[in-house]
């Protein structure tokens, strides 16, 4: 009997995921709506951004892929370059695109033969204003620090260092020529709803080179600083391989509600273009590219006619999207904003697919 119970819990499972998968396939419970004013011939420009186009013609940039799918020839539809050429056709209810590939300026090398240069894809949002928290900040466990060498003095016991000056740190360093990272605790980062700890903030000072290993004690020299490094600072391994840095907008596929807990730049009300932090990151199911929208929650008014108090329906405050995922926390960029952005705001998937996705997850 018992394998009986088990087989058809195992069976309702596998119904249900079904069923979730045929809801992810369907159409989007709205239509593709197109802006009023999109232009019906665009052409790719140095400096523009893959969400700046796709907010030319789209209410909701992140359906870039649904407006592109509707022509199959159009091969890596994420990839635009200088020089290409976009075309609106059809009714607005039901556009279809297509894309003339530009070939870029040709470079002469000699008479007779010229080559076309290389290009660079548009980033999917300004590369400019998360650039720093791609290379220096990271999110680690608080475990990671525990036994990380750290800096004991400068050179003739300077209190700061910089790029050239000699450092000594003690602890477990590697081998004379490797390279390391010098870093700093940030803000420490804990659920909004549970107050549980979710990972530590690292800043990224600059970069050292062992010179040498004496005893405990080794010699290094800094390579390079973006802040002077003082007696207490951290010595870790580098992160910095394997960062995307393309970003293709886009829904994310399961349902989700997350909470911005921090403004890393400092400021207590986030924009257009502020990067914020979110209780939420790679086990929660979100990855690089997904785009969130902003709800601020509803004000609490007094009914006097009823005597009492009712809460106003949420408003939509903006969107943002992914560029940075930790295990527990996300980096994200303010793509949008209808109004300042607050500690504690909540992040859901965009309404075009909210509906679909809370389907699936009752089903």
């Amino acid at each position: 009997m018992d394998t009986v119970v088990a087989v058809d819990r195992v069976g309702c499972r596998l119904l249900r995921a079904a069923a979730l998968c045929l809801l992810l396939l369907a159409p989007s419970v709205e239509a593709l709506s197109l802006k009023p004013d999109a232009p019906t011939r665009y052409t790719v420009r140095a400096g523009d951004t893959l969400w700046g186009i796709a907010a030319r013609f789209l209410e909701a940039p992140w359906r870039w892929r649904e407006l592109m799918a509707s022509n199959p020839a159009i091969t890596a539809p994420d990839r635009l370059y200088a020089g290409d050429v976009i075309r609106l056709e059809g009714p607005p209810a039901s556009p279809r695109v297509s894309l003339d590939r530009g070939r870029g300026e040709a470079v002469k090398l000699s008479p007779g033969v010229r080559r076309a240069p290389a290009r660079d894809a548009v980033p999917g949002l300004p590369l400019d204003r998360i650039r720093v928290f791609l290379s220096a900040y990271r999110v680690v466990d608080p475990g990671v620090l525990v036994d990380a060498p750290t800096v004991v003095a400068g050179q003739a016991q300077r209190l700061l260092s910089g790029a050239g000056d000699t450092l000594y740190a003690r602890g477990r360093l590697p081998t004379a020529g490797a390279t390391l990272g010098v870093y700093r605790p940030g803000a420490r980062y804990r659920a909004a709803a549970s107050g549980e700890f979710l990972g530590l903030e690292l800043h990224r000072l600059g970069h050292v080179q062992v010179k040498r290993n004496v005893g405990a004690v080794a010699e290094l020299v800094v390579l390079d600083a973006v802040q002077e490094i003082r007696d207490g600072d951290f010595l870790l391994s580098l992160d910095e391989g394997g960062i995307t840095t393309q970003f293709a907008p886009r829904a994310p596929t399961v349902p989700l509600v997350a909470t911005l807990i921090d403004a890393p730049a400092g400021v207590r009300h986030a924009g257009r273009y502020d990067v914020i932090a979110l209780d939420r990151g790679r086990r929660d199911g979100l990855a690089v590219g997904h785009v969130l929208q902003v709800m601020r929650q509803g004000e609490r008014v007094r009914d006097d006619h009823r005597d009492s108090v009712v809460t106003l329906p949420d408003t939509e405050a903006g969107a943002v999207m992914i560029f940075r995922i930790f295990d527990r926390v996300s980096y994200a960029l303010v793509m949008r904003a209808s109004q300042p952005l607050s500690i504690g705001d909540r992040l859901v998937v965009p309404r075009d697919l909210r509906a679909t996705l809370e389907g699936g997850a009752s089903s």
